[in-house]
């Protein structure tokens, strides 16, 4: 029985990820955001996560740690850093296995009307059939993943190349078919260059979303057979063939929507309604196919990877918890049905899926600091000279791309994660202490809340239009400067950073979830 993921598995885990329900959604919604602009967006998208995932997999490939690098802050900073960051990153990734399951209860309602209700504003809420749907999809996918590892991965790898071919299809036949100049010249030359609105975009349409799926491979490299090899190809590949897919998508809306796109404002499955639209009914059996299998092949592998960081919490907690205990196929399986109830709540107070997938985006991307931070600290244990230097400027590059695009995320957005930050930081300081604990937590880690808030005033700021664009971006990078120094800063000091590097060393050299799964 194979126990580990190779190279080309691990790859498959990320691009499975990055190409989920985005594809069926993102190309349209972020066309009615940002116009002409959106081939920017995805371009800028694309760019800031590939500077974010360059500290992740250098850490990754030096720590592969299960839980990734939410982890590696527990080598740097105080516990109660690491577990705000584990929680968060948890809380993130378990509205995911939720999302998709929308996703496809949404394409299918075009089918089956009654799955969903259509809102005044022109949004599509689930309804309670569509609801009961998407609950039932939830528990089978979290009783898949009590399965063997092994089986969980080659099922998305064989789901993921049904998920590479069918959206270039799509593109392909309808800008070739149906494409005209005249159709794309209208965006092109309206707004192709717009940037503001492409930089919202790029978090309230869940462009960067498509692409945060990067990670999922880093987060299972402790189970890869050659980290070295398998991390770097898991990161690059998928976010350049998303890329690709996601540009060609947007295009196909360009070139071939009819009128200005509003037939479409309001459909449940828009990319089924334009097919519909340019007459291509033959094409809708297969787009539905896909629209299950996409969306459900992304939640599997984000279902495997959430149990692993709730596993991971468990670990840094107490090793001996329920939470580390696996079944015999070697899968965390309390772990899994705790997701599975969680996410099952996420269904009903955000039930559109624009309002779900902005507000994780924002989420997802503030849990992204960890991996600059990380490097900015442990830099000099993977470089000497110029690599040092190109580590520590790789870390302050990629933080600052991640404090730019929480605050693209908007201001209720932003209003949410600070609650959410609050909440992480006062949460675990009550459990681990309660008044005593809970002073210790707010002064280790009272400076993310100030971090977030900040953010929040400068957004403030722009709606009320005492900002303009761009000097809003240029203070929110004042901003990320000097939180990314107060990070740095509270890490721990050397003796204890040897200490917990020390502690890694021996958990890697008997790692609890590869013992089982041998």
């Amino acid at each position: 029985m194979q126990t580990r993921i190779g190279p080309w598995q691990l790859a498959m885990v990320s691009l499975g990820s990055v190409i989920g329900a985005g594809w069926l959604f993102s190309p349209f919604y972020g066309l009615q955001i940002a116009g002409g602009a959106i081939l920017l967006a995805w371009l800028v998208a694309a760019a800031l996560s590939l500077v974010i995932s360059l500290s992740f997999s250098r850490m990754c490939m030096a720590f592969p740690v299960v839980g990734g690098t939410y982890r590696l802050l527990g080598i740097t900073h105080p516990r109660s850093t690491s577990q705000v960051f584990l929680m968060l990153g948890w809380v993130s990734y378990v509205v995911v296995l939720p999302l998709e399951a929308q996703s496809v209860v949404q394409y299918l309602s075009f089918w089956w009307p009654p799955l969903v209700r259509h809102l005044p504003g022109g949004d599509v809420e689930l309804s309670w059939v569509g609801l009961a749907l998407g609950a039932a999809l939830v528990l089978a996918l979290s009783w898949f993943n009590t399965l063997h590892i092994t089986r969980v991965t080659r099922a998305n790898a064989i789901l993921s190349v049904w998920k590479i071919l069918i959206p270039l299809v799509v593109a392909g036949v309808v800008i070739i078919g149906f494409g005209t100049w005249e159709h794309f010249g209208r965006y092109w030359n309206r707004g192709l260059f717009d940037v503001e609105p492409a930089l919202q975009a790029v978090i309230g349409s869940g462009l960067v979303f498509s692409f945060t799926g990067f990670q999922n491979g880093l987060i299972l490299a402790n189970q890869a057979e050659n980290p070295r090899r398998a991390v770097p190809f898991s990161v690059y590949m998928p976010l350049a063939l998303g890329l690709v897919i996601y540009m060609a998508l947007s295009a196909s809306y360009m070139a071939s929507m009819p009128g200005d796109g509003s037939a479409l404002a309001s459909a449940a499955a828009p990319l089924l309604g334009l097919l519909t639209a340019l007459g291509l009914t033959l094409l809708t059996p297969v787009l539905l196919l896909d629209a299950i299998a996409s969306p459900l092949g992304t939640a599997n592998v984000y279902v495997a990877v959430t149990s692993r960081l709730l596993y991971a919490c468990g670990f840094d907690l107490r090793p001996d918890s329920r939470l580390t205990r696996l079944n015999r196929h070697g899968s965390p399986v309390l772990a899994l049905w705790i997701n599975a109830v969680v996410g099952l709540l996420f269904l009903l107070p955000f039930p559109t899926w624009k309002q779900l997938v902005s507000l994780l985006s924002s989420m997802t991307v503030f849990t992204f600091l960890a991996g600059p931070v990380s490097l900015a600290v442990l830099g000099s244990r993977i470089g000497e000279g110029r690599g040092l230097r190109a580590a520590r400027s790789l870390a302050v590059a990629g933080f600052l791309c991640c404090t730019w695009m929480v605050y693209w995320g908007g201001l209720r957005n932003l209003g949410w994660l600070c609650l959410a930050v609050a909440l992480a930081v006062t949460g675990y300081g009550w459990l681990h202490g309660r008044v005593a604990g809970l002073r210790q937590s707010v002064a280790e880690n009272g400076y993310l809340v100030v971090f977030v808030a900040a953010l929040w005033g400068l957004a403030w700021s722009r709606r009320s239009q005492w900002l303009a664009f761009p000097w809003d971006n240029v203070l929110v990078a004042v901003v990320g400067c000097a939180a990314c120094w107060m990070f740095v800063r509270s890490r721990l000091d050397a003796t204890q950073l040897q200490q917990q590097i020390d502690r890694i060393g021996v958990e890697r050299r008997d790692d609890a979830m590869a013992a089982a799964t041998r």
